[in-house]
């Protein structure tokens, strides 16, 4: 059983499309190429990382260039689908709660 507000986060849960529970960063760094124009002086590469936790432990991931937008709409799917969880979660406990509160009234 679960509230009105329960079931409409359970439909748009239906709704995720992939996902992944991680962030996304973009940021600039040396490529490590000796010959490269970042080596000495030059503008540094921007790079895309995916960054999550696992056992404790930060983990990091390059992302191609080429997967940046697709990743980043994992990562955004992965957000909305953690929002969704902590909103079914308050609604099933709002749920209890209000048949506690009938219960005691009906004991009364």
């Amino acid at each position: 059983m679960t509230n009105m507000r329960g079931k409409q986060a359970l439909e748009r849960i239906r709704k995720i499309k992939p996902f992944i529970q991680a962030s996304l960063t973009i940021t600039k760094k040396r490529c490590g190429n000796p010959g490269c124009r970042c080596a000495q002086e030059g503008p540094l590469h921007e790079v895309a990382l995916l960054t999550w936790k696992e056992e404790k432990r930060t983990r990091t991931l390059y992302v191609p260039i080429q997967f940046r937008r697709e990743v980043e709409k994992w990562v955004q799917e992965g957000k909305l689908l953690k929002r969704l969880v902590t909103e079914v979660s308050q609604a099933q406990r709002e749920f209890l709660s209000s048949k506690k509160k009938l219960r005691r009234s009906n004991k009364g």
